[in-house]
Parts: C-alpha cells; structure tokens; sequence
C-alpha cells in the first residue's frame, strides 16, 4: 500500500468540514399561537355592559403564556340587516376592519396602552377569571347588534383566534327600590318594593340578589331569578357586615338583561338569639353522687352549659360550674345521703346568649346502706 501524503490528508479534512456546515433553505422561525380565551359571555346591568371570560394559561402547543400577554377586546357594531349573520369569520381581518379596538388589558386586568406592556406585580399571580365592563355609548343603543370579540396576544405576533359573544341592547328595567332587611337566627330576610317598568321595557322575570362584604368579590345569592320578595340569606355569618343590591331581571330568555342596582343596604347581624334549652335531662344515682346528662344542642356555635343546683336547705338555685362545660354531663360529688336536690341544665353561645333552663330534675342523695 502507497503512503497518503500530509497534503492530501489535509484536502480531504478541507472537504470534510465544507460539508458538514452545508445549511439546507432558511425556515420562518415559528410563531407560538396562544390558547383562545374560552366561556366569553356578554350582558347588561342598567346602562353598563358586562363581559367574562376565562384567560389560557398556554400556547397551542402547551408551553406557558408569557406574563406579558394581553387580551384585547374588539366591537363590532350591527345594523338591522346584518344582526342576524352569524358571528363566525374565516378571514379574522374582516372582523377587525369593520370592528374597533376597545381596550387592552395585562395578566391582571390593568388597562394598557395598545403595542405597550406592563411590569407584572411582584407577587400576584396572573388573573384567570376576567370582567370588564363600560358605559353603553349612543352608537351602542342604537345598534341592533353588538359584537364582541376577545383575543390574546403574547409577543410581537402571536394571536390567538378571537371569541365572539354577541349582546342585543335593550332597554332595562326599573330598579328596585325600598331594600330592607330582618335578621332571624337562621337567616337574613330581604324585601324590596317591586318597580313599575316603561312601556318597551322587556317582560321582567324576576330579581337577582347580590352581596358583598369586606375585602371580598360580589357575590350573585341566588341561582336562578327570584320571582318577587322576600329573599332569606342562609349564608350568612353573625358580626359580618354585608352590603346586599338587588337588580330586575328582563328579557325573553337567557341571557338576560338587568337594570341597574338597588341603593345598597348595610347590614352586620347581631347575634341576639339564645340557644334552645337543653333536653333530656337524667340522672344516676350512687353513693355520695349524682350524675347528670343531657341531649346535646344542636346549635353550631355552642360555646358550653351550665348546672343549676337547689340543695335541701337552699330556697334557690346556685351555679354549679361557674365556667361553661364543653360536655353534655355532669358529676356532683357534694351530696349528702337522704337529701333532696333539684338540678337544671342551661346553654350558652359563643356571644354569650343563655337559653332558659332545662326541665328540673328531682333526686335523692344515696347512702352507703341505701
């Protein structure tokens, strides 16, 4: 075998290297697209309408949205003749031309400047339930048709594919007015007067009830509309105070429209209502001993009991347990044998309300003979 020459060792490295960094066409890099927003609704309370929506949490290939993403919110208004189209767009470009920009909004509803970005809180978490609202413009109520189209956009180009609701503005109802309430032990009871709506105004289908507390979201208390008052409040909780609107439902079917809230009512329930008195009181008797039990309350903020004792030569009752018994049981070990006494049994709550005693119990001291 011929020897290889250090030249063309070296051609041969030349050509080896010129392949290996041969590159093929250059590719468009690939632009990630976001989740659409999913559960977009629309809605009117008074003059104001409403949209909800839940923002994506990905891409369409899985991978997490940026905290810089944004969504944006679009209207297009209709005229007679084009509200009953259906509200799908192959081409997105010919909603947009024909639709305007209304707002955009960061990971935490924050209003943005369009083609800006915000610096995201320190340490909240991006929002994953939306709301936004506006005031009902002129060219809105004149239309026959608003529609609404949401959108995320995350980088430069990414978009996701809009979501459209639809809203047919209409005249709302009249408020209610003269909200007031009754606290019960079980319940708050609202009643408000019933309004008397303009000709043109929607059949009414009822009342929605909403409450709010302290550092807390409104909260709609009722499922479906509330034909007429009174509407009692189980939920709630004793020193909370609350601050309940009530609104007129409207409408054909769903969704429907509202009229704007009722004056709030400020209410913090006091809890005045002592617990029922304790029944089933029985004894057993043994030398030197009397023990008592009862039926537990039923009440959830029961702090305890208290026994009453009248001995044979007392003319009253005295307290046996100067603090409140966590037990429905109780063992007097100051008896004499032969001596009568009468016992009754009290309950308490945790803001200190006491029922009335319990049916007194008679018996009779036990001797060690007896």
């Amino acid at each position: 075998m011929g020897k290889i020459r250090p030249a063309t060792v070296l051609g041969l490295a030349i050509l080896a290297a010129a392949a290996c960094g041969r590159k093929g066409p250059i590719l468009e890099p690939l632009t990630r697209i976001p989740q659409p927003v999913a559960s977009l609704a629309a809605g009117q309370r008074g003059a104001t309408l409403r949209l909800r929506w839940t923002a994506p949490a990905t891409y369409i290939d899985g991978r997490a949205l940026p905290p810089d993403a944004r969504t944006e919110i679009w209207l297009m208004r209709n005229a007679a003749a084009e509200a009953a189209l259906p509200m799908a767009w192959e081409d997105e470009n010919e909603f947009t031309a024909k639709a305007v920009l209304l707002s955009v909004l960061d990971s935490y509803g924050r209003p943005l400047q369009a083609g800006t970005t915000a610096v995201p809180p320190p340490a909240a978490p991006p929002l994953k339930e939306f709301s936004w609202e506006r005031e009902m413009t002129p060219e809105d109520g004149a239309a026959a048709r608003l529609v609404f189209g949401v959108r995320v956009a995350a980088g430069r180009r990414g978009a996701s594919k809009f979501a459209y609701a639809g809203w047919l503005p209409l005249q709302a109802p009249a408020p209610p007015g003269g909200l007031k309430a009754r606290v019960f032990e079980d319940r708050i009871e609202l009643g408000w007067n019933v309004p008397k709506d303009a000709a043109g105004t929607p059949p009414r289908q009822g009342f929605n009830v909403y409450r709010s507390s302290a550092g807390g979201p409104e909260v709609r208390l009722n499922e479906t509309p509330v034909p007429a008052p009174p509407f009692a409040d189980r939920t709630f909780r004793f020193g909370v105070s609350y601050a309940y609107r009530v609104s007129a439902v409207a409408g054909e079917k769903e969704p429907f429209i509202e009229s704007r809230d009722s004056e709030a009512l400020e209410v913090t329930p006091a809890d005045s209502f002592p617990p029922a008195r304790p029944k089933g009181l029985i004894s057993v008797t043994a030398v030197g001993l009397i023990t008592l039990s009862w039926d537990p309350g039923p009440e959830t903020d029961l702090a305890g009991y208290r026994v009453w004792r009248k001995g044979p030569r007392e003319t009253g009752f005295s307290l046996m347990t100067p603090a409140p018994i966590s037990e429905n049981t109780f063992t007097d070990d100051q008896v004499e044998a032969g001596g009568r006494y009468q016992y009754a049994v009290t309950a308490l709550d945790r803001t200190g309300n006491e029922s009335g005693r319990s049916e007194v119990l008679t018996e009779t001291g036990k001797g060690a003979g007896s």
